[in-house]
């Protein structure tokens, strides 16, 4: 097994998921609710994005190859644009999250599948790093660096309320920003990457 290839993938995983700076966004979401429908949503939250994620790895890059005939350096041009305009976003104008936090849902379950686990958690970003991954690295990479962000994105669900007493606002927001600035790099690096396949 290539340990640091699953390093290099949960790391950017990671990033690109953003559990840390979405915190003051996930207690929004849910402060309404009693702390039992909070767990019920952030359990479904984790559980959903695995199977969202499960199921791109493993169909993802079948349908887009054999459907709609697009191939890894075409996916690796669109991923990255799209993860540096996710990252353009979070940093300068928050229009994604703001549209996200206009929604007003109540059903735990409802919350936890949408819009916590999908676009927040396993969005279109998230889905682009597990295809590359994959082809880049293989199935059983793919699938641990997953288990290994959602294993880590659970548990600081889990002790919610102590991190944000922790670290506050101000630290989560921070964070949040340092990671926006390694995605947008990391996005960079799969747009050229996939750019210069077309100038060969």
């Amino acid at each position: 097994m290539d340990w640091m290839a699953i390093l290099k993938s949960t790391l950017i995983l990671f990033a690109i998921v953003n559990p840390i700076g979405s915190i003051p966004i996930f207690l929004q979401l849910t402060n309404k609710m009693s702390a039992e429908e909070r767990n019920k949503a952030f359990r479904t939250a984790v559980i959903s994005s695995i199977i969202i994620l499960f199921v791109f790895i493993v169909a993802g890059e079948g349908i887009l190859t054999y459907f709609f005939q697009i191939q890894l350096y075409d996916l690796m041009a669109a991923g990255g644009l799209l993860l540096l305009i996710i990252a353009v976003d979070h940093l300068v104008f928050g229009g994604l999250v703001r549209g996200v936090l206009s929604e007003k849902y109540q059903d735990p379950h409802h919350v936890g599948a949408v819009p916590i686990a999908c676009p927040i958690l396993a969005g279109p970003g998230a889905m682009m790093t597990v295809l590359i991954t994959f082809s880049e690295y293989g199935f059983i990479v793919a699938v641990v660096s997953v288990l290994a962000v959602f294993g880590i994105t659970w548990l600081i669900l889990r002790f919610i309320d102590v991190i944000y007493g922790l670290l506050g606002e101000v630290v989560c927001t921070v964070l949040s920003k340092i990671l926006c600035l390694f995605l947008a790099a990391i996005g960079i690096h799969l747009l050229m990457r996939g750019l210069v396949n077309y100038f060969k």
